[in-house]
């Protein structure tokens, strides 16, 4: 039997392992003063490559992995693009089938894209879509259900603040008039467009600027562009928390329920920071009191990073020269004292994990400002067949359509992964998997056999 690849994804299960990561490796120290480490296959050769940004010129850049191991080539600038930028994301605007590049950037605040051209790495001008002095964020959305990605955006001015969004009127990156979908008087710093009380529909998470009685909360979202009012998850208490603001906030499983939890980073009145996670009780908006995760102010981002199928952290201190990770040590939220990926970083800026040498496992990359150092670290968690076993046999490999799978023992499941670590798809019929849809690339396949008899095939598609 065959089964077709079905293209949704999750976060990366696979084999239990203890991360261990390498040696520093050098991507560039030519962009100078870099704040940005954002691994994407930019030109579509199925490698990862990592998109930066200077602080010093003002440039966003990216370098391109030349053999899928890691070894980078010379930096890109992209022409007549310059400023600050809060955030980049790629995402298909124009409904063409290729990721364009969705800019917000900072001092004047705006809203920009600049158009994938040919798949591979090759874009066009800077095109402005929003220019408005109070933007927080751009969330890129299918608001009215028509097929292309629309823009929410948060804005928030000195005492109030709304949420818009923009129709894309002919789904190739032509936006309409502003459109309100909530205003009060809370100043919005962040929002979250996901779906908390599990209907299928996306509501909005926020979190607003205040110095006394931060509060976490969301308005639901009722259809036809509208959202009920606003629910409070949590809120501090200006007496016993002395004045506490929020200032981040995530949305993750931590305790490996199957529901997404909020982990969420707040700073009283004398500047001590530190890092809660809220239970996410029922999938319908009830949520549990605070549990500490930690007392420091490091910017954080969540991925399995030991491979035993929970959510570790990804750590990072702008104003010290370490990266690291604290393990989810029982999949419930139980975090150990952090463990160090580099200290050969000065004053790093941004850290993410992906799979850069097209190994299976997430690797680490990072940006430090100090030393303009762009530079990323080997997970070296072993455990990869070379598609050589007694057990299983696999073929045509590389491949341009059909894979065939032998075994000696009955096959329980098959998974396939991408280079991010993101599950492609999960089955149980197991002769033949088809590859012909798939994009041309390296995947990860998965095989688990009884008695524990688990292997790790690097698959190519051409």
């Amino acid at each position: 039997m065959k089964t077709k690849l079905l293209f949704t994804f999750s976060i990366l299960y696979a084999v239990s392992a203890m991360a261990q990561f390498g040696a520093q490796q050098i991507i560039s120290t030519t962009t100078e003063k870099p704040y940005l480490s954002i691994p994407f296959d930019i030109d579509n050769d199925g490698f990862i490559d990592v998109l930066t940004a200077s602080g010093e010129t003002y440039k966003l850049s990216w370098y391109r992995n030349l053999d899928g191991l890691g070894g980078f080539g010379d930096e890109f600038i992209f022409d007549g693009v310059g400023a600050y930028f809060l955030s980049v994301q790629f995402v298909d605007i124009d409904t063409d089938g290729d990721q364009d590049i969705l800019l917000l950037e900072n001092n004047p605040r705006k809203a920009s894209w600049l158009e994938n051209l040919d798949g591979s790495g090759t874009f066009g001008p800077q095109q402005i879509l929003i220019q408005q002095n109070y933007i927080k964020t751009v969330t890129p959305i299918d608001m009215d259900n028509d097929g292309d990605i629309d823009l929410v955006a948060a804005i928030s001015d000195t005492s109030s603040g709304w949420i818009v969004w923009y129709e894309n009127m002919d789904g190739l990156g032509t936006f309409g008039e502003e459109k309100m979908l909530l205003q009060n008087n809370s100043i919005f710093s962040k929002i979250k467009m996901v779906d908390i009380d599990n209907d299928g529909l996306l509501d909005i998470l926020a979190i607003d600027e205040v110095y006394y009685e931060g509060k976490i909360f969301w308005y639901k979202y009722m259809g036809d562009a509208t959202f009920g009012p606003m629910q409070i998850i949590y809120q501090f208490d200006w007496v016993q928390s002395g004045g506490t603001n929020i200032f981040e906030f995530q949305y993750v499983d931590i305790n490996t329920d199957g529901k997404m939890d909020i982990v969420m980073t707040s700073v009283d009145d004398i500047s001590n920071p530190r890092t809660d996670w809220l239970e996410n009780l029922d999938n319908q908006g009830n949520f549990g009191d605070l549990q500490f995760i930690m007392d420091t102010n490091d910017q954080y981002l969540f991925y399995d990073l030991d491979n035993d199928n929970d959510n570790d952290m990804l750590l990072w201190k702008p104003n010290t020269n370490k990266v690291s990770f604290k393990e989810n040590e029982d999949g419930l939220g139980t975090f150990s004292m952090p463990k160090t990926i580099t200290t050969e970083v000065n004053l790093p800026r941004d850290a993410k994990a992906a799979d850069i040498d097209g190994d299976g496992w997430l690797d680490i990359m990072s940006a430090s400002f100090s030393d303009n150092k762009l530079a990323w670290y080997k997970n070296n968690i072993l455990g990869i067949s070379e598609n050589k076993t007694s057990q299983y046999v696999i073929y045509p490999n590389p491949t341009n359509g059909l894979l065939s799978i032998k075994s000696k023992q009955p096959i329980l499941r098959i998974s396939i992964f991408n280079m991010l670590g993101q599950l492609v798809e999960t089955t149980s019929e197991n002769n033949q998997i088809d590859f012909s849809g798939a994009e041309s690339g390296i995947y990860f396949l998965k095989i688990e056999g009884e008695n524990d008899n688990s292997k790790v095939f690097k698959i190519v598609k051409e």
